[in-house]
Parts: C-alpha cells; structure tokens; sequence
C-alpha cells in the first residue's frame, strides 16, 4: 500500500476470512480469483492515521485474499507483537466512499435474540374492538394505530395530529 494524494480517505479493514461462509458471484460477472468477494470478520480498521478496534468484531465484504497485514504500512493493533493472532490477520484497503456490505451476526437462544431485544414491544393486537370504554387522564407518546374505528368519543384535553376521527365530540359540545 503506498502513499497517494487519495490516501488520506483510505480505510484499511483488519481481520481474516470466514472460512464457513462463501460468497456466489454470477457466473456472468467476470470476478478474477485475486479479487473473489468473501466474508472477512473485521477486528479493527485504520483510517486517516489511527487505528480503531471493533467493539464487536463483524463481518464484512471483502475482495481477494488481503495482504498479510505486517505489510500495512498503516497504524493497525499490535503488529509489533509476536502474537499468532496479529500476524495473521490481512488488510484490505478501500476508499471511504466505496460500497459494501456488512452482516450482523449473532447467536444465542431465540429468547435472546428476538424477545429480549429492545425493539420487540411484545405481541400485536389486530382487529381488536373497544366498547363503552373511559379513559381519563391517560398520555400516549409515540404509539402507532392503523386501521382502528374510533366512533361516539368523547374527547377533553386531546391533541391529535394527522388523525381522522368521526363522531367525535370535543367535551365543551
């Protein structure tokens, strides 16, 4: 890797090949064996002259095999040590305004992945039906409702935007 005017938006990926999972180009796409796309876990990456670690290693498309990465002539972790690990990893360098592709991949029980992730509000009401309902002093923030028929409301205090409500009447009627 050598020094140009561009180097300054170069990023440079540290990691290794995820041997496990292959990447299919189409048979019409022409890819040359020293630049087939593969799966590298990404460790860290080296940009504008510091290197920064992963907090999570992750996975990231990648071309060829990468160079040995105690050739980088860029910042990268550890590469003065004797540690096996850092003298295997590879670099591959990349303008920061290329496109690729990154997999978050975890694994654990589907309790863990799915019901305990934040996102996950619980299960999903469909079709329900409401009838001779009071709600007072009640505050809702940031909740979504589609396809509800709210009909005969009485409503007091109420701020409603970009809803449609029929026979709705304002408490002062």
């Amino acid at each position: 890797m050598s020094e140009t005017l561009s180097s300054h938006s170069s990023v440079v990926l540290f990691g290794k090949i995820v041997e496990d999972l292959k990447v299919i180009p189409e048979k019409k796409s022409g890819v040359k064996a020293s630049e087939a796309p593969a799966f590298a876990r990404i460790y860290g990456f080296s940009y504008g002259g510091s290197y920064s670690a992963m907090a999570t290693p992750t996975l990231m498309l990648v071309h060829g095999p990468g160079l040995p990465a105690t050739k980088a002539e860029v910042a990268g972790p550890g590469l003065d040590d004797d540690d096996p690990f850092y003298k295997s990893l590879k670099v591959w360098s990349y303008d920061q305004s290329d496109d690729s592709t990154m997999l978050d991949v975890s694994s654990g029980t589907i309790e863990q992945l799915l019901l305990n992730d934040p996102g996950y509000d619980g299960p999903r009401v469909s079709g329900a039906k409401v009838s001779g309902a009071k709600v007072s002093g009640a505050k809702v923030s940031g909740a979504k409702v589609a396809g509800a028929k709210v009909s005969g409301a009485k409503l007091s205090g109420a701020r409603v935007s970009g809803a449609k409500l029929s026979g709705a009447r304002d408490a002062s009627d």
